[in-house]
């Protein structure tokens, strides 16, 4: 994440809906990649979600006739919002989704349809019974289909989502990466599909045309070897290329965007390509920062370790973004 400062100089953060000095109200205009005054900017107009649900701080030209800004339009299902506890998770949720966004917008990663029947970006946030037993779901899996990504509204609840991690044995579980993982499988059929790349794909990641629900069926039941560490990101990777694929995808928008971020704070001199040291770079500060969240007693912000066959993955990924 870039710096962003208001009109009157002082700095803005990436959630900011006003500036804490000026007091100007202050949104995000996704065609310009920057937080924009909107006292100064006559030709935007705020998000239609920002007022009544507060939760959001995207902007939108005054001209375009939709009242959503870009962000905003990709909801299909929002949560319920007569449950007043929705509100918040709802919003923790959005706050992941922009960030996401964002880094697909600086990466130039198409999200949106550009003509009739293109298969835009989709968002679906729900409940399922386990929550709230008076919903028609019984049980509801985070996951991609055909371009629509469903989150558990359930994962922007920091106790239960950190439940879940304590059974899964997760060492790692947040909403951005879960949407981050989840893009990954978005944009698989456009990065390698289409581009006619799947037997590169298939010498870093494997055969996607083994049996995916047995694959998955299989790792629940046994999980992952001991020795998964070597050629996998994660243990989940190891279950089957589809999600050795979303798991690297996420990573490399972990890096990418830390690492701009990093440059950005002067951490770094130069957030490098991927391909061209970056990922030492980013090893470096990644122990750096866990040896931080350690001095205050949290846990590791990035608890992994890249090996040579996880970093050729990354620089796949890297090559068919930049394609």
């Amino acid at each position: 994440m870039r710096n962003f400062f208001c009109d009157c100089g002082q700095r803005l953060f990436f959630e900011n809906t006003s500036c804490h000095s000026c007091g100007s109200k202050v949104g995000f205009f996704p065609n310009e990649l920057n937080l924009v005054t909107l006292n100064s900017r006559p030709d935007l107009k705020p998000c239609a979600n920002r007022e009544p649900h507060a939760v959001c701080n995207w902007v939108t030209s005054a001209e375009d006739p939709q009242s959503l800004c870009r962000a905003c339009r990709l909801n299909e299902v929002i949560p319920n919002l007569t449950q007043p506890e929705n509100a918040l998770l709802w919003t923790r949720l959005e706050t992941a989704k922009r960030r996401m966004l964002y880094s697909l917008l600086c990466l130039d990663l198409p999200f949106e349809a550009n003509e009739p029947g293109g298969r835009s970006l989709r968002f679906r946030f729900l409940e399922d019974q386990r929550r709230n037993p008076e919903v028609l779901e019984p049980f509801v899996m985070t996951g991609h289909i055909a371009g629509t990504i469903t989150i558990n509204l359930a994962e922007a609840d920091d106790a239960e989502r950190h439940a879940v991690r304590e059974q899964m044995q997760e060492r790692y579980r947040t909403l951005l990466g879960h949407f981050r993982h989840e893009v990954g499988h978005y944009f698989f059929p456009s990065l390698v599909v289409e581009a006619d790349l799947l037997e590169d794909f298939r010498v870093s990641f494997g055969d996607e045309r083994q049996d995916y629900v047995q694959a998955i069926d299989k790792h629940y039941q046994t999980q992952a070897g001991s020795d998964w560490h070597a050629n996998y990101v994660s243990a989940y990777a190891s279950a089957h290329p589809h999600e050795d694929w979303a798991e690297t995808f996420a990573h490399y928008l972990h890096i990418t965007d830390a690492l701009e971020t990093a440059e950005a704070a002067g951490l770094v001199t130069s957030a490098e390509d991927i391909e061209t040291g970056a990922i030492r770079r980013w090893m470096s500060l990644a122990v750096t920062l866990n040896e931080l969240n350690r001095s205050l007693g949290i846990d590791d912000p990035y608890p992994f370790v890249l090996t040579q066959p996880v970093v050729r993955k990354l620089e796949l990924v890297n090559r068919l973004v930049r394609r």
